[in-house]
């Protein structure tokens, strides 16, 4: 096996976990909401992931590594993208809408990597990816709207605005560790997240001075532990961590097209807690499935040929 094969097959499995973990996550972060508002729930999110993040960072690479590089500013800003900025909008919209459509909004991350990479570096993205793109687009439009395209202004619309806005705060975040290529995966999560709490914690004293947060109670804590416990660790931790493993593996484009698989886990979850999905959206996560298939074969397929030549 090749090293870029090797590469490929690792990022594979990371991105598998992160699909596992991702896709529990907002079923899971729906019912958190119930007890915590989102201020709060983003704030214990990745202030306790940032805590982890440094202790490992400070086990590994040592105390030198937890200096900035004289760039603090730009790993500020990523830090508020990915973490403060994602993390409210997120729970702000998912309050407002369903676990499974903000989860087919997510999926749009292949679309929003490709746009930004061919933007920056004028190279295009080859004709079957932009083709598997686009076929996405499709599908996820059809489980947006059910076939309807009302849904698209009615009462879940303001839901969805936001977590697609959420979307393009990671879709950032995500490209912005190639301004690092120095940096490995451990060392930007651990400096990001951690500037991002600080920012998470302006936002958080700002929204309890508004009236719009306020500090859960020990009885709301404790109603809510697991899922806590879940998000904080499992999501935060281990999830973040093996996406920015994935992303340093595969490339944000096609690490990013694994993003699609989450949905299904989300619809599995829906479905078992009694939902039953439309027929056309049904088939609109089906169309997406396929698409995300072909084009990892395709990366695949690619990433043999650059190993044999």
């Amino acid at each position: 096996m090749t090293p870029t094969q090797k590469a490929h097959r690792q990022g594979t499995i990371y991105m598998l976990l992160v699909v596992a973990i991702w896709g529990c996550f907002l079923p899971v972060g729906k019912s958190a909401l119930q007890a915590i508002d989102p201020y709060w729930i983003s704030f214990l999110r990745f202030g306790t992931a940032a805590l982890v993040f440094l202790g490992l960072l400070a086990a590994r690479e040592g105390l030198k590594a937890l200096s900035a590089d004289g760039r603090p500013g730009k790993v500020f800003f990523l830090g508020l993208c990915g973490f403060a900025a994602f993390g409210i909008a997120l729970f702000e919209g998912l309050k407002l809408t369903r676990p499974e459509i903000s989860s087919m909004i997510l999926a749009t991350g292949p679309i929003q990597f490709a746009l930004a990479q061919w933007w920056r570096t004028k190279r295009r993205p080859d004709d079957f990816t932009l083709a598997m793109i686009a076929v996405a687009v499709v599908g996820e439009a059809l489980v947006v709207t059910a076939g309807d395209p009302r849904r698209l202004v009615g009462g879940d619309a303001l839901g969805n605005g936001l977590v697609f806005l959420a979307s393009l705060f990671w879709t950032a975040y995500t490209l912005g560790a190639q301004e690092f290529p120095k940096w490995s995966p451990v060392r930007y999560t651990a400096l990001s997240c951690s500037m991002g709490s600080i920012g998470l914690l302006a936002a958080l004293a700002l929204a309890t001075a508004l009236g719009h947060s306020r500090p859960p109670t020990t009885t709301e804590l404790a109603s809510v532990w697991p899922q806590l416990a879940f998000i904080v660790f499992f999501v935060s931790v281990f999830g973040i961590l093996f996406w920015n493993m994935g992303v340093a593996k595969l490339g944000p484009l096609s690490a990013g097209l694994f993003a699609n698989f989450t949905p299904v886990i989300t619809y599995l979850i829906a479905i078992a807690q009694g939902r039953r999905p439309d027929s056309i959206e049904l088939a609109g996560a089906l169309i997406v499935l396929a698409a995300l298939i072909a084009n990892n074969r395709h990366q695949g397929a690619k990433a043999r040929r650059v190993g044999m030549a």
